[in-house]
């Protein structure tokens, strides 16, 4: 399968009217909803290092890497969790774009939208519950924003799935997290995963080219300032990322 971001447009216009424009101040801002939380910081910068590690390779043949028994990035879920993520969300958005604070509180409390993250993401193998999966899916999309890339195939997908997967099993600061962290720090990505996706497939879809444009750009800046790694310069490869 291929990932469209076109597709998240028409998943929010089906999930309610005019939700494909509902999140285009969100999906410019320059600092993600969660970045102030210290394990969405500790989570990309584990990815990041592993990303810079492998810079070397860049004139090696690229194979995919053998599979591994990585476990430990899955969670269970509590509806309690959800709600509390969601409302600081809604708070998040509100002060984003403060004269559309009140529908845009309404359409993040009457839909979802982590459903609607999961009937995105599903064809290319991803699911709820997971870390690794809802960290790929915000990795892989920034990406695309950042370079304008259409689609990806569920092969690159899965591979920087693997690479996600991997890191985390390394991390003593993911190991340390209980299912209530776990399910927060995944459900915080999935969010931005939303609000930046459905801005830029937006703008995609107007062919608004300069309003595109804004939001790759902030998408390069997040992490060009968060993790150290520039998006432009990223190959996603048959093994993952590779800087």
């Amino acid at each position: 399968m291929q990932q469209r971001l076109a597709i998240l447009a028409a998943l929010l216009l089906a999930a309610a009217p005019a939700a494909a424009q509902d999140f285009p101040a969100i999906g410019g801002q320059y600092i993600d909803f969660g970045a102030s939380m210290a394990s969405v910081g500790q989570m990309n910068n584990v990815l990041g290092a592993t990303v810079r590690s492998r810079g070397g390779e860049r004139r090696a043949t690229v194979r995919p890497p053998a599979p591994k028994a990585v476990s430990g990035t899955r969670y269970q879920p509590s509806p309690a969790i959800s709600v509390r993520v969601r409302a600081r969300f809604a708070d998040f958005v509100a002060r984003a774009d403060p004269a559309n604070a009140a529908r845009l509180r309404q359409v993040i409390q009457r839909n979802d939208l982590l459903g609607l993250w999961e009937r995105h993401v599903a064809t290319d193998g991803l699911r709820r519950g997971d870390v690794a999966d809802a960290m790929t899916a915000y990795w892989v999309q920034n990406w695309q924003i950042a370079n304008k890339v259409p689609f990806t195939s569920r092969a690159q997908v899965q591979a920087v799935r693997s690479q996600i997967a991997g890191a985390l099993g390394t991390s003593p600061g993911f190991a340390r997290m209980n299912d209530a962290a776990r399910q927060e720090l995944a459900e915080t990505y999935m969010l931005n995963f939303i609000a930046q996706g459905s801005a830029f497939s937006d703008a995609m879809a107007r062919k608004d080219a300069a309003h595109a444009t804004r939001l790759s750009d902030a998408a390069a800046a997040r992490f060009q300032t968060d993790v150290k790694l520039d998006l432009r310069r990223l190959r996603l490869t048959p093994a993952g990322f590779a800087d």
